[in-house]
């Protein structure tokens, strides 16, 4: 798995209704982790892919370009991060 971040420049508040409109339009299973962080300037969202060339090929890509304008989001900056060699999660 290999993971990136899309942060998002703007009113945090503003963003994050963006970030639930976009969400709820992609199908179901489609995220494996994702995680938005408010910031002092905007929103940050950390993704994965299933590898580096997936990940190239969907952050550079049309459809997720017209998918960020569709909700009203800025574009991104986007950087990619590198292998995902573990993770856990542990829910409260």
């Amino acid at each position: 798995m290999f993971m990136g971040v899309y942060h998002f420049d703007g009113d945090p508040a503003q963003l994050l209704e963006g970030h639930k409109r976009m969400v709820g339009l992609l199908p179901p299973g489609a995220l494996k982790i994702h995680v938005c962080l408010s910031t002092e300037g905007g929103i940050s969202v950390y993704d994965t892919c299933p590898d580096r060339a997936t990940f190239d090929r969907f952050s550079s890509g049309h459809s997720f370009a017209e998918l960020v304008a569709e909700v009203g989001l800025p574009e991104p900056r986007i950087e990619a991060l590198g292998e995902v060699e573990s993770y856990e999660f542990h829910p409260e």
